[in-house]
C-alpha cells in the first residue's frame, strides 16, 4: 500500500499561506505549515513569483489504519552508530510546482506549528524533532528541533504550539518524531491454522510491529504509533523490536 497523494491546491507566492496537517473527523489538526510571503524559489535559486500548485499529504497517526501505508520503518542512527526507533506524531510529503505543474519549486523558511495538546506524553514535548527520510538509506535524518511558542495565537486561545523550522529543497518525506532508546524484542511464530501445531509453522512471513502510545484506562485513539523493523519468519519464527520500559510498564 502507498499513501494516496492529495489533490493540489493553489497558493499565491506573495502571500502568507497556512496548510493544516490532519483531517481526522471531529479532531483538531495535529499541526500546521506556515509558508511566509515570497518563500518559493526555482531550482536555480531564482525567486518565484506567481501561483503555486501545492500538494501536501499527511499520514495521521491518530488513524491506526494508516500505519500499513507508512513508507519506511521508523529508524534512525544515533551519534554512537546504534540504530534506534522513532515514535511518530505524523509524517507528511510536500510537492510544490509552478502554475502549469511543469517545474518543481523549493520553499524556504517554512514553519511547522505542532499543537502541544496533541502530545499526551509530557516527556515527548522536549524530545520532539523534525526528521526527513533519506531515500538512499531508508533511514530518518534529523532536520531540526522544536521550541515552545505561546505567543502565536490570540489571548482567547489557550493552546500552545511547538514550532520547528524547515526548508523544502527536494521531494522528501518528513516526520514529526520523538527518538526512543528503549527497546525489547517480541518473539513471533506464524502458523497455517489456529491449532498452532509445530508441523503447521510457516516460514517466509513478513512481520511488522506497530507500537501504540499507551492507553491505560481509556478507549480513545492513541496519539502516536511507531512502526519499525519488519522481520521475516524462519524455522524458529522471528524476533521483532518494540518499545518497552522496565521502570514504567505503560511506556
Amino acid at each position: 500500500k502507498m499513501l494516496r497523494k492529495k489533490p493540489p491546491i493553489t497558493l499565491d507566492s506573495t502571500e502568507r499561506n497556512e496548510i493544516s496537517l490532519g483531517d481526522l473527523e471531529g479532531e483538531d489538526p495535529i499541526a500546521q505549515l506556515e509558508i511566509p510571503p515570497n518563500a518559493f524559489y526555482r531550482q536555480n535559486g531564482q525567486p518565484y513569483v506567481g501561483k503555486v500548485k501545492a500538494s501536501v499529504t499527511f499520514l495521521d497517526p491518530r488513524n491506526i489504519s494508516s500505519a500499513p501505508v507508512a513508507q519506511s520503518d521508523l529508524n534512525f542512527v544515533d551519534d554512537q552508530g546504534d540504530m534506534l526507533p522513532l515514535r511518530t506524531y505524523g509524517m507528511f510529503s510536500m510537492d510544490f510546482t509552478d502554475e502549469t505543474a511543469t517545474e518543481s519549486l523549493n520553499a524556504g523558511k517554512v514553519k511547522v506549528h505542532l499543537d502541544s495538546s496533541q502530545v499526551s506524553m509530557p516527556e515527548h514535548l522536549a524530545g520532539m524533532k523534525l526528521w526527513s527520510l533519506n531515500p538512499q538509506t531508508g533511514l530518518w535524518e534529523e532536520e531540526g528541533d522544536f521550541h515552545l511558542d505561546k505567543s502565536r495565537r490570540s489571548k482567547r486561545e489557550e493552546r500552545t504550539f511547538l514550532v520547528g523550522n524547515m526548508e523544502i529543497r527536494e521531494r522528501r518525506l518528513f516526520n514529526l518524531d520523538v527518538p526512543e532508546s528503549r527497546r525489547c524484542y517480541i518473539k513471533v511464530r506464524t502458523y497455517r491454522s489456529e491449532r498452532y501445531l509445530p508441523s503447521e509453522q510457516v516460514s517466509g512471513v513478513v512481520v511488522s510491529v506497530i507500537n501504540l502510545e499507551p492507553t491505560p484506562r481509556y478507549s480513545t485513539n492513541p496519539r502516536a504509533w511507531g512502526r519499525f523493523d519488519s522481520a521475516v519468519t524462519g524455522s524458529s519464527g522471528a524476533c521483532v523490536p518494540a518499545f518497552c520500559d522496565d521502570q514504567n510498564p505503560d511506556a
